[in-house]
């Protein structure tokens, strides 16, 4: 699967970098055309090419850089997409090429998706629809874990992947996902046997892919089962690794706690700078305002402990960042145990609640 890097920011290197590495392709010809520019005639747009692999797209994504070819494009004075100007470099603009970037605030649902040039002969437009993906969800329904994707516009999605790893290192791993449903501002799919971290790339026929941020785990501690290399402990309370009441998933952590009990998770020695944050997923049988706290390192006296909100009869995702336990610094060369505490102080003699989809991010 072709992959392209979508995040591109409008830097001078950038447009030099791309520039440098078209002069060496089809393009090389056209900035070398000696011609004046015509004023007289209004442009003409004969394709427009996704610009890191020049290959013809009638779509594009969010800050990506496109090669527009042409006849009379010399006198370029402006470009809209959707209605919304870009900026360009006028250094590479000649009769018969130019180079723009899609601006990140370009409309892209709802629109009559036009790719607008205006030059001193004239305008021109062109079939031409934006795609980004915003963000995703996750959810579980009878048992299949979904993914829904949001932004747009989606309306020719052909295709959605998950990749990880890649081919430099040799372990790159391209799993198709099953689409369920596709709108314009909206994408679920079933998220392929086997994933635990990995990029979701969504592509259309129009020849567009956009990229999504990391989805899933870099390190998994449960997804369903343990990881083999943790064990887990607790006091005050008894726990299940199988259970399949109220879980997110095939599996969840069934954990009955007496007030201010903890159900605990050894850790392998796992080297605190390596990960960015820890997430977790965790499902309340209570009363609102219930809470447990997830601790560090055996209740590490230099550590920020972190409380999560136990929701009664919903799935609270949470994502904190490993700095959040050491904002004063101080911070372990190893995570070697985390702890999740009952902490809602009401006395009772017992709380349930569960955890899944338990990770380093």
């Amino acid at each position: 699967m072709k992959k392209i890097n979508f995040k591109i920011q409008q830097t001078g290197w950038f447009i030099l970098l791309i520039f440098s590495l078209v002069q060496l392709t089809s393009c090389e010809n056209d900035f070398r055309d000696p011609s004046s520019p015509d004023a007289s005639k209004p442009p003409v747009i004969h394709s427009v090419s996704e610009a890191t692999e020049d290959v013809a797209v009638t779509q594009g994504v969010l800050q990506g850089t496109y090669i527009i070819r042409g006849e009379y494009l010399g006198t370029l004075s402006k470009v809209y997409f959707n209605g919304y100007q870009a900026g360009f470099n006028p250094a590479f603009v000649t009769n018969n090429i130019a180079f723009v970037t899609v601006p990140v605030n370009a409309p892209y649902v709802g629109q009559a998706n036009i790719l607008r040039l205006e030059t001193l002969g004239g305008a021109v437009e062109y079939d031409f629809s934006l795609l980004t993906i915003e963000e995703f969800t996750e959810e579980t329904v009878d048992g299949v874990k979904l993914v829904h994707l949001f932004g747009g516009d989606f309306t020719d999605t052909s295709t959605v992947t998950f990749v990880s790893g890649s081919e430099e290192n040799g372990n790159l791993v391209e799993l198709p996902a099953e689409i369920v449903f596709v709108s314009e501002t909206m994408v679920t799919v079933e998220v392929p046997d086997g994933v635990e971290q990995a990029f979701i790339y969504l592509a259309t026929s129009r020849g567009a892919i956009a990229q999504s941020d990391s989805y899933g785990f870099s390190y998994s501690i449960y997804i369903d089962e343990l990881h083999p290399e943790w064990t887990t402990s607790e006091w005050g309370g008894t726990h299940d690794l199988a259970s399949t009441e109220v879980a997110l998933g095939q599996y969840s952590i069934k954990s009955i706690r007496e007030g201010w009990s903890g159900l605990t998770f050894l850790a392998p020695n796992i080297p605190f700078d390596e990960y960015d944050a820890i997430t977790v997923s965790v499902y309340g049988t209570g009363a609102a305002g219930d809470s447990v706290t997830l601790a560090i390192n055996d209740f590490d006296g230099a550590a920020s402990h972190q409380p999560i909100e136990l929701i009664p009869g919903e799935w609270n995702k949470v994502v904190i960042p490993l700095s959040d336990f050491y904002p004063n610094g101080g911070e372990p060369s190893t995570i070697f145990r985390l702890d999740f505490q009952e902490s809602s102080n009401t006395g009772l003699s017992q709380y349930i609640f569960y955890v899944d989809d338990f990770g380093f991010l």
